[in-house]
């Protein structure tokens, strides 16, 4: 039997601990009228249905989630969880989950291969190169056949289509392609309040945007630039609520005071600070990393 808009609202609403009273009051509906919807005695227009996904962190990229049966729920649970893992860097368990969702049908959704193809294509991003573009630039067409990079402005990009865009960059940005680079995260910066995304996706993209955006800039040798993206990123991270990546931001921003010539004391601060916030959110791993590679970047001892 394949799930209905009352089973599928029913399924989110229980996976984000919510009862129907604080779903109905999110509404403005009776918990009655709630009650009758998820037992299937009503039904849900259109505009109500895409209107829940929203308020339950569901993107309305992810409406086919009215045609899944059962089973693949199950896989759509494990993309979901995946791709949470991956906002956080951890990809552990990424390879063997991809491969459990290719075997299943919820690959033939669209957003879902997209998501296996762009995987699959910077799992070789050690290496930066031709073929990696091409692979990325066939995960973006999956969405978006006509895509061209100097249109990002023109377009509604969801969270799948920015994170590849992004990786593109990069991959421009080590083949030193720096121009190119730079015009496309510039682009994707000033179009992002158009952006198609949840806002739990908001909370993992956009503060990635400007770390990448200062990178990008770094390799370019545009160390003042750099300076302003980095601080850009905090601040957005701050707003999102989202402290995973500050500790990599705050390393970003001594990088750039120590590559402007800045006296030790002031990226030294910043250095220490990413080591310290590192520990603080768990990050312990981040932490022994920020403390090697400030010796060995910078000269400077963090104790």
């Amino acid at each position: 039997m394949k799930t209905n808009s009352t089973d599928t609202i029913k399924m989110l609403r229980r996976e984000m601990g919510l009862s129907q009273e604080d779903l109905a009051e999110k509404l403005f509906i009776s918990v009655r009228q709630l009650a009758r919807i998820e037992s299937g005695e009503v039904g849900m227009d259109v505009w109500q249905f895409i209107t829940t996904m929203e308020l339950l962190g569901a993107p309305t990229e992810d409406f086919w989630l009215l045609y899944l049966d059962s089973g693949e729920y199950e896989s759509y649970r494990e993309y979901k969880r995946l791709k949470r893992q991956l906002m956080k860097g951890e990809w552990s368990e990424a390879s063997n989950i991809i491969s459990n969702i290719e075997k299943s049908s919820l690959i033939k959704q669209p957003v879902v291969k997209q998501f296996a193809v762009h995987l699959k294509a910077i799992a070789g991003m050690t290496t930066p190169s031709v073929e990696v573009m091409d692979d990325l630039h066939n995960a973006m067409i999956i969405s978006k056949p006509n895509f061209e990079e100097d249109k990002i402005s023109e377009y509604r990009m969801t969270y799948n289509e920015i994170s590849i865009a992004l990786h593109m960059a990069q991959c421009l940005s080590a083949l030193k392609e720096h121009d190119r680079a730079i015009a496309m995260i510039q682009s994707m910066i000033d179009n992002r309040e158009r952006a198609h995304v949840s806002e739990e996706d908001k909370a993992s993209i956009f503060p990635s945007l400007y770390l990448v955006f200062s990178y990008t800039l770094i390799n370019a040798g545009k160390y003042k630039e750099a300076l302003k993206a980095c601080e850009n990123a905090i601040e957005t991270s701050r707003e999102h609520n989202n402290l995973i990546r500050i500790p990599e931001m705050l390393f970003c921003l001594a990088d750039c005071y120590y590559k402007l010539g800045e006296e030790e004391h002031i990226y030294k601060t910043h250095l220490v600070r990413a080591y310290h916030v590192a520990y603080a959110i768990g990050r312990n791993k981040d932490a022994a990393t920020i403390k090697e590679d400030a010796l060995k970047y910078c000269g400077v001892v963090i104790p």
